[in-house]
């Protein structure tokens, strides 16, 4: 399948329900699942009983969603790659995007919570915590990524099976 903006919304397709079967996850009191069809979904396929939380839905690629990047104007594309502030596409910059999960994470913290997200919000909260580049971060498919708030600085773990 080709890379297309705003996949979020896609329902899981055989691949991704597998990858969830395959998840054995114990969970917080506190569940927020992002309003994104895959992470709804996803949530469902593994038993993590949360409320649907606004802040934590997908990037807005504005008139991009439902285009592959060989649909994009390459000025536009190489504008948004280069530059966080930008929003060629209409929707929301990265650095909004970012802010957005920022302000999330410093309410999120207080409380045990867990997060069932799309790849890309994923990718957004581990920047948004650690301060590394968004391009920098790749979350894969049905990946566990644990963020514990210490001392007022995050940690982050890979490959754990809690959140």
């Amino acid at each position: 399948m080709a890379l297309r903006f705003g996949a979020h919304d896609d329902p899981l397709d055989k691949r991704g329900r597998a990858d969830c079967a395959r998840l054995r996850l114990s969970y917080p009191d506190t569940v927020r699942i992002a309003p994104d069809r895959s992470a709804i979904e996803t949530a469902a396929e593994i038993g993590a009983d949360g409320v649907v939380d606004n802040a934590l839905k997908a990037l807005d690629l504005g008139r991009w969603e439902g285009l592959t990047p060989d649909q994009v104007d390459p000025m536009d594309l190489g504008e948004w790659f280069g530059d966080p502030g930008a929003n060629p596409h209409g929707g929301e910059s990265i650095t909004a995007f970012l802010a957005r999960l920022t302000d999330w994470l410093d309410t999120a913290w207080t409380v045990d919570v867990g997060a069932v997200v799309g790849c890309g919000t994923a990718q957004g909260l581990v920047a948004a915590a650690t301060g590394v580049s968004f391009w920098g971060v790749e979350v894969a498919p049905a990946g566990v990524v644990d963020l514990e708030r210490r001392g007022g600085r995050w940690r982050l773990q890979l490959g754990s099976t809690d959140f």
